[in-house]
């Protein structure tokens, strides 16, 4: 059981597939909280149940479960994919082969996210950090890099994380400075072909988010056939935790005003998950 739940974004949410329901029995016990988090403090659980339901619900996640037909997009749709694959070669890596191009993949990306952001020492703790990603200690993960063609010159990457039946698409980073050459639909067009293979019933594409404003799923939706699979929110709240909510809930428009302090925005997307859990009361 305590490899089903990991810490995440101060939460605790499930490692299991989307379509298996974990275990929560122990959520009655105040120690698990803090034995599954590794000794930090999660402010409360968050897991979904009744997958792909017929019901049009406010929670979903992205999957693809259909082999991937280039042919059958609209021709606009088909020529960014296309141009992309004309300009960009893909293919599996060992991250601490390209640990310095992967630090500068990321760095550039988090800028353009953020134009606060100041690289700092960032770049040499990164690419530390990919140095120690061999082969030996990829785990289930895999990492697809872009390259500019017939050049050793990396524009993004991406990573899926493979299981028996199912794989999970969970990040992709690209170099802002490259977007014309449609890095990212010659990445997830090379990951479809990849992954999307017999025995597999979906690739996971992420859930809906609170946090960032994206337009990637949309992108994924439209020109790669992905689908929204509906499904059932539920969080549990620690105590303190449950009493802040229902406090500042009536004020929660307000709050949404003041989107630029990240801390005040922390606040407002916890609050919109909430309105969103209540529709499932």
């Amino acid at each position: 059981m305590d490899k089903d739940w990991e810490y995440y974004n101060h939460a605790l949410i499930p490692t299991t597939a989307p379509h298996v329901t974990p275990d929560t029995s122990w959520m009655k016990d105040r120690k698990k909280w803090r034995e599954l988090a590794d000794g930090r403090h999660p402010l409360f659980a968050r897991w979904t149940t009744d997958f792909d339901c017929q019901e049009e619900t406010q929670w979903w996640c992205l999957v693809k479960d259909t082999p991937f037909d280039l042919m059958s997009l609209k021709s606009s749709r088909r020529s960014l994919i296309t141009r992309g694959l004309k300009r960009v070669d893909v293919k599996v890596i060992i991250p601490a082969d390209y640990a310095a191009q992967m630090a500068n993949v990321l760095i550039k990306a988090w800028k353009s996210y953020d134009e606060s952001y100041e690289e700092g020492e960032d770049r040499q703790k990164l690419t530390a950090e990919f140095l120690q990603m061999t082969e030996e200690n990829l785990g289930n993960s895999e990492y697809l890099g872009a390259f500019l063609k017939d050049t050793d010159t990396m524009i993004g990457y991406s990573i899926y994380d493979l299981y028996e039946d199912w794989v999970e698409y969970s990040a992709v980073k690209t170099d802002p400075e490259y977007l014309n050459t449609q890095v990212n639909a010659a990445l997830v067009y090379y990951g479809l072909e990849r992954y999307m293979k017999p025995g597999i019933r979906y690739i996971l594409g992420g859930w809906r988010t609170m946090v960032h404003d994206t337009n990637y799923q949309d992108y994924l939706l439209k020109n790669f056939g992905y689908r929204k699979a509906y499904c059932r929110l539920h969080i549990r709240y620690r105590w303190w935790m449950k009493l802040a909510v229902a406090f500042l809930y009536p004020f929660r428009n307000a709050l949404g005003k003041y989107s630029r302090n990240k801390w005040l925005y922390q606040i407002w997307c916890a609050l919109r998950q909430e309105e969103i859990h209540r529709t499932f009361s």
